[in-house]
């Protein structure tokens, strides 16, 4: 059987977490200045087969990574 303990808090205690307030969600974003985002690609099966075979040709790079070259160049254009 768990029994589990009530802490009590005092006013002070109280006092000091709402003193201490919380992030917002831009401020979170503000903070991080994430490099990277991530998203959701939908692919055909077909055309994922051939990047895999793509691929197979290449060593040491992953499929994100051939995807990012393949963006890459698009923009250049």
């Amino acid at each position: 059987m768990v029994v589990k303990r009530l802490i009590e808090k005092t006013e002070d205690d109280i006092e000091k977490l709402i003193q201490k307030g919380s992030f917002v969600k831009e401020d979170i974003k503000q903070k991080e200045q994430k490099k990277y985002t991530h998203i959701n690609l939908r692919i055909p099966c077909d055309m994922l087969f051939k990047v895999d075979e793509a691929l197979n040709e290449r060593v040491g790079i992953s499929r994100n990574g051939w995807v990012l070259e393949a963006i890459h160049e698009k923009l250049r254009r």
